[in-house]
Formats: structure tokens, sequence, C-alpha cells
């Protein structure tokens, strides 16, 4: 049995439960990055030996394999996936999996926009179309992302919501990038192109990736900035993939070694007391929620839910270990995250909607993936606690 199976059987199996009765599921939450490039990129310098970036652009310097790998181990990362531009050199580098951080394999595909073929251990044929290119990545244990689908509130996803992906990359790059920085991601705009999957009835996960190219952008756009955090059932490849697809995924502006803030979504589905389902997970409408908050005081809480809309007004993050407890009305999804007062309104004063940096979220703390909710309304009413 091939392993991307095996972890499929064990995550069936541990969802089996009779009738009414849930179960907390066993795995552990793994920090790593799902978006870097390696000198084996045309657009990273890889010295005068480069076989595809010329001595003009040196100011590409890039990271070898060995050394993205061990800047992901100097900060608290448990995986890294290398995905250069359509090239898949990287994994037969020794550096790969080195240090003991997790390698998953893949490569950033160029389409119409980018999208990341995690798991890929070979070069898909892009002639079939994407939707078959999909659909062949995941019958072979992949996960299919479509990388910043927004730039500067610009389409950078040609196909939509036509294809509907594993994983958006909603962050991309460190949020304190923006123009006239050498970014022009455009991460709220992608969040709500990725929302718009949600409003459809699609489960899709939220992902976050360094996008990490160059040596002299390390240390803010370094491995881990951000972090997206997956909820695996083993320490592998295949269980990091299985939970990715499985939509158990969050993301920290910040590494773990850098003191990044957790944010932990759950929902008590069998009126229990037990907050036994995570993100990805489907719950009965009207079941008790929560939100954990970890190392972020002094921020706020937002909970967003069908149609991108807030629930609630923010809610002060009044202690390093947080916790809020509510209800909802009608909704089929809801998600959280964690931001810091950023100025928002003196800068939308400033310069209007001229640049991302005057009408985006600039201090995101923390952000999850989507619980879901069975179909049919909620009898209860919004209720916070």
């Amino acid at each position: 049995m091939r392993p991307h199976a095996l972890v499929a059987l064990v995550v069936a199996l541990l969802a089996f439960a009779p009738e009414g009765e849930a179960v907390e599921p066993v795995g552990e939450w793994l920090a790593g990055d799902l978006h870097l490039h390696t000198t084996y990129s045309h657009d990273s310098y890889g010295g005068p030996g480069d076989d595809n970036t010329e001595v003009e652009e040196a100011y590409t310097a890039g990271l070898t394999v060995q050394q993205q790998f061990a800047v992901a181990a100097s900060r608290g990362l448990d995986y890294l996936a290398i995905t250069d531009h359509n090239d898949l050199r990287s994994q037969d580098d020794p550096g790969f999996g080195s240090l003991g951080v997790v390698g998953v394999s893949g490569y950033e595909n160029s389409l119409d926009g980018h999208a990341q073929m995690l798991g890929a251990d070979r070069i898909y044929d892009n002639g079939v179309g994407v939707q078959a290119l999909a659909d062949g990545l995941r019958a072979d244990g992949g996960a299919f992302q479509i990388n910043h689908p927004r730039e500067g509130g610009e389409e950078d996803w040609g196909p939509g919501h036509e294809i509907v992906p594993d994983t958006v990359e909603v962050w991309n790059i460190s949020r304190l990038y923006q123009p006239p920085l050498p970014s022009a991601s455009d991460n709220d705009a992608a969040i709500r192109f990725w929302e718009g999957f949600l409003d459809a009835g699609h489960h899709v996960a939220a992902t976050g990736g360094s996008d990490s190219h160059w040596a002299s952008t390390v240390p803010i756009q370094g491995a881990g900035s951000p972090t997206t955090w997956v909820f695996a059932t083993d320490r592998s490849e295949a269980g990091i993939l299985e939970g990715i697809r499985a939509g158990r995924t969050s993301i920290s502006a910040r590494p773990p070694g850098q003191g990044g803030a957790r944010i932990f979504l759950e929902a008590d589905a069998d009126g229990d007391g037990a907050f036994e389902a995570m993100v990805g997970d489907t719950v009965p409408a009207g079941a008790l929620l929560r939100v954990r908050v970890e190392g972020a005081a002094g921020a706020e809480l937002r909970i967003i839910t069908t149609g991108g809309e807030l629930t609630f007004a923010p809610i002060p993050v009044t202690s390093p270990l947080f916790e809020h407890r509510f209800g909802l009305g009608a909704a089929t999804w809801v998600r959280a995250d964690v931001a810091r007062p950023d100025l928002a309104e003196q800068r939308r004063a400033l310069c209007g909607d001229q640049s991302t940096y005057c009408r985006n979220l600039l201090l995101v703390e923390a952000m999850t993936s989507p619980l879901y909710f069975e179909s049919g309304p909620a009898d209860a009413a919004s209720s916070a606690a």
C-alpha cells in the first residue's frame, strides 16, 4: 500500500465512530513553509556555475537547498516545501530533508498565474488542462494550490473560481512587504478570492508561504514568514499532505522560533463539553464554538463567516493564553484571525485605495482555515461568552 493511501486509511478509521459519538483526532500540529525557492529557480542566482540565471542578475543571489533547510531548522520549523519554478532538482539534492526538517516535494507551476504542485515528484503535462492537471496530482497523493491569486489588486489567477483547488495561498510573503517594496502580493484581496470558494460551498483550506527567493530578504521574507501549521497524523510528507487536503491548517505571521502567535478554531460537535472538532471539519449548525489564541495579548480577535462578514465587533485579546466561546446563527462556514491595530484609518486617509499599503491589514498575527456547518438553518441566536 502506498504511504499516501495508508495515511488516508488511518484518517478514515480515526473519523469512524458510532452515530452521535465524536472522536478527537489523533495527530500533531506541524509548522512549516509551503513556498520557498532555491538557486535551482530561474530567478535566484547561484553563482558563476548557475545554468539558468546570468551574472547580470547577481542581485538575486539565493540560497541552496541545504541553506534553506538550515534557516528552517533555526526557526523551529518541522517541514519545508521547496517549490522551484518548474524544477524538481531540489529533491535529489543532499540537503533536502536535512537537519530534522521534513522535506515536502513539489514545484511552482507556471500556468495562467502560478499553482503549487505540492507532493509532485515529476513534472506534469500542462497540455491536459488545469482541471485534469489538478486531478492527476491529487490521484498521486498531492495537493493542488493556487498561489498568490491577487497582485496589487489585479487578477493573478486566470481561471478564477472555475478550478476548485485544495488550498489557496492567502498569505504570500510578510504583510509588511507592500509596494513600493519588492512585492505586489495583495493578501486581503487573496482572502476575498478564497472566500468565494467557501461561499460557493467548496471546502478549500488557507495556507501561507514566504515565497523566499533571495538571500538578502531572508530576515523579513525567509522561511516561516509566514508559517503554515498543518495538523498531521504523522510526521511525514504523506501525513502533511493529507492534513492539508483535509483543511486542517492555520497560519502564523512568524515561525515558532521567533515567537509567532497561534490561533485554534474548535467546536463541540456533539454537545458533550469537549471541543473535539477542528478546522476542516463539518459540524452541526448551532454547535458551540471556541477560539484559542496564544501569544497575541493586546491584539484583536475577529470572527468571520459566510460572505466574509464580521460576526461580532473585534474582541480584545486580553491575555497570552486567551479563549473565546461563541455560537452562530445561520452560516455555512466560519474562520478566525487575530490582528493588531495598524493605523488603518490614518493610512486610508493619507492615500485612499491607491495601493495595498493604503488599504490592507498589515499587522495580522495569525488566521485559521474554516470550520463548516451542516446544511440547514441554525435555531440558536448568535451569542458570545
